[in-house]
């Protein structure tokens, strides 16, 4: 796993480092224009004519400095000074006067962007925390109008290093070359889409400078599932494997149980039990004669399909009606084994405060940003919109898991997993898996994962990385645009075989 840091976590590097290894700024300000130099020599060998963007803050300050850097290799690096001199930093200001006294050229405000080569932006970088409006804004919107290939220094100018969300407007960079760390918000769209490609560069941070209050969020790796993946025996049966009882499909949504169910036993569960609509059965059986069937009619004996069971995986096609808000309510009532709770199964819970306090802690929700919005109401956070929820997938998984006690995995283009304090993020998968029924395969997985004895908070990080790089096997194989929810089950005995 990677360190994504936010804005405030990256400055504590800077201050650790130069207060206790007592490295100066200045110099971690040439290694960052120098980091910035190098690029700019290897993937624009041919840009003879560079404009550097600088604001006032530090940012601004590796501009200048890399502006210098550019001029002394014999390509030509204009700056243009955006903002009021007098309110630079320290650091910028001299970086401003070393630029002026080898022969550095800054531009008059009016000077046009056009005729360059490449251009740096070196406006803003992380500290930016309001909306850009005025001038700030008529030059990036200048910047996005040229279409001359653009590089951002750490953050590309507009974009939120904590959240990825656009303040106001943003450059659209080609490339970005961000220091020592990855910055959160290069990894949360819209920031990830207008950072163009990363590039991490070494300045002399080390990890013993990663001091802070807050749990950084981390990045998944396909490297981590061999130590998420729960053990298999050499000598194990069905029985040893794990007993996963689905709840799902009620009248006309057999789909969803069988693309739950069906992921389930690809996830290596030794036995699926669907507990579903008598309206699906002859669907169930005949499409996934693997899983055993079990209907949902009134005299359904759910106390004895618990007791069969090593998890419970309910919601998937679930409906909201009475006979499922009575079987939610005996689960919680009865269960206290590992849950993993999705679609209805959270907008019953949502609805009802009785039913949302019954939930067992270190149980697993999935919901999407609308099923998000709608637990809010139970939350002390109150009531916020899916919109509000998907411009802050880390925060709003970090407090429904808190409150909760509950492993939350808010579901997304980059899905956040939160448990114990600490969150997740995942940025493999695509934009082929925007596709009905892709949750309720995820559903599956992570209730497969937990009936074969894997810690709830693993269960739900492996569950992720598996339907995520199953994803991008599809997609490598169909095409985006051709895939369907089920593709990703299909394709995960490939991530599997390669583990």
């Amino acid at each position: 796993m990677r360190y994504l840091l936010n804005a405030r976590q990256m400055k504590a590097c800077d201050e650790t480092t130069t207060n206790t290894f007592k490295v100066p700024s200045a110099v971690l300000m040439e290694r960052s224009a120098i980091a910035v130099r190098d690029v700019v020599l290897e993937r624009f060998p041919d840009a003879a004519r560079i404009l550097v963007i600088c604001g006032s803050g530090n940012n601004g300050g590796d501009g200048y400095a890399a502006a210098r850097l550019l001029n002394l290799t014999g390509r030509r690096a204009d700056v243009l000074f955006v903002g009021k001199h007098d309110h630079r930093t320290e650091q910028t200001a001299l970086q401003a006067e070393i630029f002026a006294r080898y022969g550095g050229r800054e531009l008059p405000d009016d000077a046009s962007l056009k005729g360059y080569d490449l251009i740096l932006d070196a406006l803003f970088g992380i500290g930016l925390k309001r909306e850009v409006i005025g001038r700030y804004a008529d030059v990036i919107s200048a910047v996005n109008r040229v279409k001359t290939p653009v590089i951002s220094i750490d953050v590309p100018s507009g974009v939120s290093a904590d959240s990825g969300q656009i303040l106001g407007c943003a450059v659209e960079a080609d490339l970005t070359v961000t220091m020592q760390y990855e910055k959160l918000g290069l990894m949360l769209y819209p920031g990830a889409y207008l950072s163009g490609e990363i590039l991490v560069r070494d300045v002399g941070i080390t990890d013993e400078s990663v001091k802070w209050e807050e749990e950084p969020v981390f990045a998944l790796e396909k490297e981590d599932l061999r130590d998420l993946l729960p053990r298999r025996r050499a000598d194990a049966n069905k029985g040893t494997c794990g007993k996963l009882l689905l709840i799902a499909g009620s009248r006309g949504m057999a789909g969803a149980a069988y693309l739950a169910g069906e992921a389930a036993l690809r996830g290596g569960c030794g036995l699926v039990k669907i507990l579903s609509d008598e309206a699906n059965r002859v669907v169930l059986q005949s499409s996934l004669p693997e899983a055993l069937f079990a209907s949902w009619t009134e005299d359904i004996d759910l106390l004895s399909c618990l007791e069969w069971a090593d998890a419970v995986a309910i919601g998937p096609g679930l409906s909201q009606g009475s006979v499922s808000r009575t079987l939610l309510t005996e689960v919680l009532d009865e269960w206290r084994g590992p849950l993993v709770m999705d679609a209805d199964a959270l907008n019953l819970i949502a609805k009802e405060p009785s039913l949302f306090r019954s939930v067992p802690k270190r149980s697993v929700l999935t919901p999407h940003p609308g099923e998000m919005s709608r637990l809010c109401a139970r939350l002390e956070c109150g009531e916020h919109s899916a919109a509000e929820v998907a411009a802050d997938p880390v925060g709003y998984a970090l407090s429904c898991c808190a409150e909760t006690g509950c492993v939350t995995v808010l579901k997304g283009a980059r899905t956040v997993i939160a448990g114990d304090g600490q969150a997740w993020l995942n940025l493999y998968g695509n934009d082929g898996m925007a596709s009905g029924g892709s949750g309720d395969v995820l559903t599956g997985i992570i209730g497969s994962l937990l009936a074969q004895g894997a810690d709830p908070a693993d269960a739900a990080r492996a569950g992720v990385l598996l339907h995520a790089l199953a994803g991008d096997e599809a997609a490598k194989a169909l095409g985006k645009r051709c895939m369907k929810a089920g593709d990703v089950t299909a394709y995960l005995p490939d991530v599997m075989r390669a583990l």
